[in-house]
């Protein structure tokens, strides 16, 4: 391969590497830009909790088979899961209890 043709397979690579990492982190942005936006009021503290926080933390209670958690203005973690064969809907309150809904 010649200077000319290792230039132009350069500058293709180049470009194609510039397009996926604009175009990935348009869609980090945007997955941001999600999460950020909320119904909670501006005087609403919404602590540092994770998904995974949650999810470790219902795990060592037992629960299995979870999905659609969802953390509220008030910083509960509200899940579906599974315990004992049984669909449950779970909380994790701020203080690190988790119960089942209505408990």
């Amino acid at each position: 391969m010649g200077a000319p043709m290792k230039k132009s397979v350069f500058m293709v690579v180049a470009t194609l590497t510039a397009f996926t990492f604009v175009s990935h982190a348009s869609i980090i942005g945007g997955a941001r830009a999600a999460q950020l936006t909320n119904n909670c009021d501006p005087s609403d503290h919404i602590d540092r909790s994770t998904v995974v926080t949650a999810t470790n933390k219902f795990w060592a209670k037992g629960y299995s088979h979870l999905h659609d958690l969802t953390k509220g203005c008030d910083n509960y973690w509200h899940a579906h899961g599974m315990k004992h064969g049984n669909k449950v809907n779970i909380v994790l309150s701020p203080h690190g209890k988790v119960m089942t809904e209505g408990d």
